[in-house]
């Protein structure tokens, strides 16, 4: 995951209403590195959205970059041809003001920065950050997580999953993993069924969750919401599958994980076995399969 600035003009409120940036060479076919770099940037990539003078919205890309013409909205410039590039992103939060000064702050002046060292924004539509810098702008926006939020999508427990706990970087990155993938698993529903215990519920109980632990997916992995990832329900089968209670055996039926210690556990793991996963399928079944081996042995 890596994280970008993305510097807007007029065209900022249909940039976040279409979730979309586009940019293209200028008509006689000049191009320069802030829109060359849309086709670097990756599926999960966080992206700041500076619409002067403030950070005003977070998004993460949801599709890589491909041809498109001009879309309605992005007012053309002059000397601007008509034949660019776009890319898709999930908004995750709008209505933010964090203003440049302390964004200048909070980055470092550089060819490739959005700021100059006097501190003023650089005419470039795209900027990459480091990893610090993202961080401390995802904090400044008021989008880390706090320690007590952080066991979902496998983030813990180490022990039972071969891994540390993760850092308070990680933290930002199980939100915003968690944010993506429930965007595209729930989307505009407001409510849907647990994929472990198959009852319908409302969306607010409900929960991204990787489907092979966070620990043994790579970065594309975790943001792969149609092959590892699935809805469960925070009455408990969240937890009992993060934790390795139960797991989905290769016909996608619900089965014993690693032992429960306590009568109480027993009775939910026994509540759920025998149901049939509504997330397993042809495209789940190999990490279904490999989270239940890291359990069983």
């Amino acid at each position: 995951m890596r994280y970008w600035w993305a510097s807007h003009g007029r065209n900022y409120e249909t940039a976040i209403k279409e979730g979309t940036l586009w940019g293209c060479p200028s008509a006689d076919g000049v191009l320069t590195r802030g829109l060359t770099a849309l086709k670097d940037m990756r599926q999960g990539d966080v992206v700041f959205h500076y619409f002067g003078p403030y950070v005003r919205a977070v998004s993460l890309v949801a599709k890589e970059w491909h041809d498109y013409p001009r879309p309605d909205g992005y007012e053309a410039m002059v000397g601007q041809g008509n034949d660019g590039w776009l890319v898709r992103v999930d908004t995750i939060a709008t209505g933010l003001r964090v203003h440049r000064d302390r964004a200048a702050k909070l980055t470092s002046p550089g060819t490739q920065g959005p700021f100059t060292a006097a501190g003023r924004p650089e005419r470039r539509y795209l900027s990459p950050l480091a990893d610090d810098e993202g961080a401390a702008l995802l904090a400044a926006a008021g989008l880390s997580v706090p320690e007590a939020e952080a066991g979902s999508l496998h983030g813990l427990p180490g022990h039972v999953w071969g891994s540390g706990e993760p850092d308070t970087q990680g933290f930002s990155d199980l939100r915003l993993e968690q944010e993506f993938l429930r965007r595209n698993i729930l989307g505009e529903r407001r409510s849907a069924p647990c994929s472990i215990c198959g009852e319908e519920l409302s969306a607010r109980l409900l929960s991204a969750a990787l489907i092979k632990p966070r620990s043994h997916s790579d970065d594309q992995e975790r943001m792969d919401f149609i092959a590892n990832a699935m809805l469960t329900c925070s009455l408990g089968c969240k937890t009992l599958h993060e934790w390795g209670y139960v797991v989905v055996d290769g016909c996608g039926f619900i089965r014993p994980g690693r032992a429960a210690e306590t009568r109480r556990v027993q009775v939910a793991v026994d509540a759920l076995v025998g149901r049939h996963c509504k997330a397993h399928d042809d495209r789940t079944a190999a990490n279904f399969a490999e989270a239940a081996r890291l359990v069983l042995g």
